[in-house]
């Protein structure tokens, strides 16, 4: 069975004559790949920063007259046990980048030396692989799992360091990509935009692997933080297109085609303003004349997109395979004709996919969204751009998620209710595997949810999280809701723990003594708000719920509570903004119990 890469997206590497470097790897002729076989190598060697059993391997590699090396040997494995810093060099590519930290290095005779650590980690060689590859420099093939150079490439390895040559084989590199299609597309109709409004606008928006901070709450987070709070907040407060956004925008200013810049970015958040210094970017003159290029403008014929199937989901959705495969078998079919929703919906029956009007619709916004030229005419819809690479794995056996089930039962119900909020069943049910990433999922949980009620809805909040205060509050007139998310992807137990917990929050907003606790969380309600209630919202409910409910409601002045599963939150929306549920109604929802809502 075909080893499963991932391809399409790319967040870590960002050095265009590194990338150059990796794809000179596979031209024998080519100053890198002289300098790695009778220089680099050699140096790993002297230090024993490579085994020798890899060293020959990979000189026996880059001996071959056509070089086509296998994905595992050009990455190089993990560092195991001994960790990042003391694994050494166990692939190719490893070897062409040098690591950021200097070290000092002894050989077999005793001489040190101190230099910038000789070779890169496997996680990073990864990404410029990946790079490489999902630009249409280097040809991967899907069955033997190995690599070769392209036309493509091969002009960029011959072409001269800072030549038109090397200009020219870059830019059509970067222009095949369709995310850099979609970055340069969205300045040219907006000057100055950060990585956040970037991000919110790119890739599958409303999935997991497709996260975007909203730039409000980043700078309310950003201005209450203390000043080692900040600095945590600037490097790692984004979401997953926030990532992807910064990182082609940097692809880009070394292109010239995008310039950045500091600028101080202002934002309204709960009627308050926040400020901070961003960085912006804008579109070049350049910029335009490469993106004219693109679209096939004045002379130039209009390039093809490479469209690798690995880039049709993230990893991170649940039956992402799935997915790829309807996107996949979408883009076929409008690829030559003008198709209605409903003819797109027939051709997708031949191929055994049921999707509805309302997914096929939210389909195509995605990949709208991901730098694919999608036109629409009179209900009709056609792809503009001709797709490359594109190829569907025909020996799977692919099948939908009870998440995506959930979803989609959800989205055909769903009229009002903007459909990236959809997000919210993927991040309640999130399963991820490490303590951090379920940290982050968490989250974002919480910002969703506060963006649904309060940007989607009418209620007044905002998302508090971290420790020592409720995850979200909302209030609408005199009547406010104390929210606890709670993200868990087979289902949430209220135990006395979280029953105590959402008691503590109740009982300092109640009394609220000035410095209990230091934060002072209850201040973010305004003093007309003077009848509570508190809620909990999960993927689902196990356990005696409603006896824990009413246990915290008796020790709390018999102040009312509920909870609710994501799918019943998302119908709450739905009937809310139609206004079949008039918002002073809600609050008359509370009876602690969980809340179900026919649509």
């Amino acid at each position: 069975m075909p080893t499963k890469r991932t391809f399409g997206w790319i967040q870590n590497p960002g050095d265009l004559k590194k990338l150059k470097k990796v794809v000179s790897i596979f031209q024998s002729d080519s100053p890198t790949h002289k300098w790695l076989t009778t220089e680099r190598l050699s140096l790993l060697m002297k230090y024993n920063l490579i085994n020798p059993d890899d060293y020959k391997i990979f000189q026996a590699e880059l001996s071959k007259f056509e070089i086509e090396i296998s994905y595992s040997l050009l990455k190089g494995k993990g560092s195991g046990t001994s960790g990042r810093k003391n694994a050494l060099c166990s692939g190719i590519i490893q070897a062409v980048i040098d690591a950021q930290s200097s070290r000092t290095y002894i050989d077999s005779s005793g001489v040190s030396v101190t230099m910038k650590k000789p070779y890169t980690d496997d996680w990073s060689a990864d990404g410029y692989l990946r790079w490489a590859i999902s630009c249409g420099l280097l040809e991967y093939d899907h069955s033997h799992d190995t690599c070769k150079i392209s036309p493509l490439g091969q002009k960029l390895a011959s072409s001269a360091d800072e030549s038109i040559e090397e200009y020219e084989s870059l830019s059509t590199a970067l222009l095949s990509y369709p995310p850099v299609i979609r970055i340069l597309s969205l300045l040219k109709e907006k000057s100055e935009q950060t990585k956040f409004e970037l991000g919110s606008q790119l890739g599958f928006i409303g999935e997991l692997g497709f996260t975007s901070i909203p730039q409000e709450i980043f700078l309310y987070d950003y201005c209450n933080a203390t000043p080692a709070e900040k600095k945590e907040i600037r490097s790692n407060f984004e979401g997953d297109s926030d990532k992807y956004a910064r990182g082609i925008a940097s692809w880009l200013i070394q292109m010239n085609w995008v310039t950045s810049y500091r600028k101080n970015i202002s934002a309204t958040y709960e009627g308050k303003n926040y400020s901070a210094d961003l960085k912006v970017y804008s579109l070049t003159r350049a910029g335009e004349k490469a993106l004219l290029k693109a679209h096939g403008k004045s002379s130039n014929p209009r390039l093809p997109r490479i469209v690798m199937f690995e880039m049709l989901a993230s990893n991170k959705t649940p039956n992402a395979e799935f997915l790829r495969l309807q996107r996949a078998i979408l883009l076929k079919t409008i690829a030559n004709s003008w198709k209605t929703s409903e003819q797109i919906q027939k051709s997708l029956k031949e191929e055994n996919l049921d999707l509805s009007v309302s997914a096929i619709v939210d389909h195509i916004s995605g990949l709208i969204a991901i730098g694919l030229n999608i036109s629409e005419r009179q209900g009709k819809f056609k792809l503009l751009d001709k797709i490359i690479r594109l190829e569907i794995p025909q020996q799977t056996t692919y099948s939908s998620s009870s998440v995506n089930e959930l979803k989609e039962i959800v989205r055909s119900k769903l009229q009002a209710v903007d459909h990236k909020y959809l997000i919210l069943i993927d991040l309640a049910y999130s399963d991820a595997s490490t303590t951090r990433k379920k940290s982050v999922a968490a989250r974002e949980f919480e910002i969703q949810t506060a963006e649904l009620l309060t940007k989607e809805l009418n209620f007044a909040g905002l998302r508090l999280g971290d420790a020592n205060r409720p995850d979200v509050i909302i209030y609408y007139g005199n009547n406010g809701t104390i929210i606890d998310n709670k993200s868990y992807k087979d289902g949430f137990t209220l135990d006395k723990h979280n029953a105590d917990e959402m008691s503590r929050y109740i009982n300092e907003n109640r009394q609220r003594i000035s410095g209990i606790p230091s934060n002072e969380w209850w201040k973010n309600f305004p003093e007309k708000v003077e009848n509570f209630t508190f809620l909990f919202v999960s993927s689902f409910f196990k356990g005696r719920l409603a006896d824990q409910l009413s246990y915290i409601s008796k020790t709390q002045g018999n102040l009312k509570g509920a909870a609710i599963n994501v799918e019943n939150l998302l119908y709450l929306a739905e009937v809310l903004k139609t206004g079949e549920l008039p918002y002073p109604n809600f609050f008359d929802l509370f009876h602690n119990q969980e809340l179900t809502i026919t649509l």
